[in-house]
Parts: structure tokens; sequence; C-alpha cells
């Protein structure tokens, strides 16, 4: 598209509210954008097939952190589930990891991996993920050092964080969905302010105390005996070397996903939803912690004490064990 030249998109932003935090749903009109001369060579490439080696990387990488080998199946359903898709994208992904070579179909088994995942053949798939991840965190980083306005254009962001329109956004849909950017009526986009605050730090925090050791409280609370040997096996190849090769954004979503886990063993979804609402929010200013590495392996270790204890049914002493560990400083590590 010529510079210059308008688009249209449109989308609603669902309201969520967290400790005052308010984003509030609004249409909107795009206005063109120009990007620095590396932005544009990418750009060179369709935004269909970006698209496709994106979630090409996002699949890799969800097969890399399952610890999947070369021959196990990437089933449809599952990769929608865990990746919070419809089949029609998953099934791009794999057809882009298929013909980079890194996946096959086969009769009556669907697709499977033909590479493993941390092979050298791998790494360019996931480049695109990090690369993502990296973007990412530096808005998170800038956002928190109020090194960006409150107001930003997308031309704006192309230009500082040297990135294609496709991958703009991909990532303000991302942000918008976590509760901290909205689009401004007709142009640009806001950052709400109050989701970064120290104040809305300490209430993500204390809310977290409060409710997860409660779930696990709760008459009837069990968690399944497959579910404690997965988060083990998970949290193992985290703690015995995963770690290094992780990036920020697959830290953060293995600690969420860990509590999570846990919490759904109250059979409450309501429990489940608020957990999920204040990781989203909480995603921001917990980036700015996982440089402790030592810190997050400390983490990792209660982890594992913590579904030792819940495999034995000691619901109080485990609800006592997730209290003191929600409550250790955010920079010690993963929750």
């Amino acid at each position: 598209m010529p510079s210059g030249s308008p688009s249209v998109d449109c989308i609603l932003l669902h309201k969520r509210t967290i400790h005052g935090t308010v984003c509030q749903a609004l249409n909107f009109a795009c206005t063109a954008m120009t990007a620095s001369d590396s932005s544009r060579q990418r750009g060179t490439r369709t935004d269909g097939s970006e698209r496709a080696e994106h979630l090409a990387g996002l699949i890799m990488a969800f097969a890399r952190r399952e610890g999947m080998k070369a021959g196990d199946r990437l089933i449809e359903q599952k990769l929608a589930d865990a990746l919070d898709l419809s089949r029609a994208p998953i099934r791009l992904g794999l057809k882009a990891l298929e013909a980079a070579g890194l996946a096959r179909g086969e009769p009556h088994r669907g697709f499977v991996l033909a590479k493993n995942p941390t092979s050298g053949a791998a790494q360019p798939a996931l480049a695109a993920v990090r690369r993502n991840e990296q973007v990412y965190a530096s808005v998170a980083g800038d956002v928190l050092a109020s090194r960006l306005p409150t107001d930003v254009t997308e031309a704006e962001l192309m230009r500082r964080y040297d990135v294609t329109r496709a991958e703009l956004q991909r990532l303000l849909d991302r942000i918008a969905a976590e509760g901290w950017i909205a689009r401004l009526p007709g142009y640009g986009w806001r950052f709400a302010e109050t989701v970064s605050s120290p104040e809305s730090q300490a209430q993500a925090k204390a809310f977290r105390a409060v409710i997860e050791p409660a779930a696990i409280a709760q008459p009837g609370f069990a968690l399944p005996q497959e579910v404690i040997v997965r988060l083990r096996e998970r949290q193992l190849r985290v703690f015995e070397g995963e770690l290094e090769k992780m990036t920020i954004g697959e830290i953060f979503h293995s600690g969420c996903e860990f509590h999570e886990d846990i919490i759904r063993g109250a059979g409450n979804p309501f429990f489940l939803e608020a957990l999920r609402r204040v990781n989203s929010i909480r995603r921001l200013f917990a980036y700015r912690s996982f440089a402790d590495r030592d810190g997050m392996r400390r983490h990792v270790r209660e982890h594992l004490r913590l579904l030792d204890i819940l495999e034995t049914g000691r619901y109080a002493e485990a609800a006592e064990l997730m209290a003191k560990h929600l409550q250790r400083p955010l920079v010690a590590g993963l929750s």
C-alpha cells in the first residue's frame, strides 16, 4: 500500500476492570503509517505469509515447552486450546511448518513433528517468537520507565520499535487484550497509566495472596494425579536447564500456567477467571523482574515442593505455603 493511504480496521475491546483500571470498548479508524527501511524490507512479505510464519513459531514454541519430540502428534484442537486460537489459524501454522520441513502429514495421524523443537532446524521458526517477545518487553519496559507518552500513534510505534505494520498490529491486539492500552476515538492509542503504578502492582500481589490459598482451602479441592505429573515434568525441565533458553514471555507463561492449573483444582470458575485477569495485567510489570534467574530457580523449587505437598493431600499446608510463596518480593521469581 502506498505511503499515506488510509486503511480501516474495526476491533471491539472488551471492558476490563482490575482495581480501578478500566479499558472501554472503542470502534476506530486507523491512519496510514510509515516505517524504517528495515521494517519496509521485512514488509515485502505479504501479511498472510508473515502471519503463517508467526503461527508456525507459536506452535513450535509450544512443542518445545511441552517437551515434544520428532514423531509426536500435533493435535489441532490441543494446539487451539493452548494458544487460544481457532483451528483455522492452527492449520495455517501447521502448513507453514510442513513447508519448512519441521512437520509432516501422515495418514490417519494428521500432522506430526518432523524435527525436535530444540534442534537447529527449529531455530528460525522460534526466532520470530523471540523477536516478538523482545519487542513486547521493550514496550513494557518503556511504559514502566515513562519513556513513552500516554497517547501514541501507530506510526510512532513502528518507527521506535522497527516493526512492520502486521507485527505492530499483533502487538497492539495483544496489549489491548491484556488491558493496558486502548484505541482512542478516531486516532492513536492510550496507555492505561494506573496499570503500571506501584499501587496496582501491590494490589495485584495482595489479591493473588488472598484468592490462591483460599482456592486450595476450598472443600472439595482436588488436583488430579495426571495434572501433578504434568506440572512436575514441566517445572523440572525449567529447573534443569530450560530456564536459560526460555524467553521472558515463556518464563511468565510457565508461571501463570502453573498457578492457573492449581487454582483450577477448586472447581470454581470464578477463581480461575479472577486469576487470569490479574495475570493479564500483572504481565506488564512482571517483565522487569525476570532478569533474576537465580530467584526464579528458587521459586521453581517452591513450585516443586508445593506439588509434593498437594500430591499427598495436605491441602492446609499447601495453602499456607502458597501464601508465603506469593508474598515474596516479585523480583525473586516467577509467581
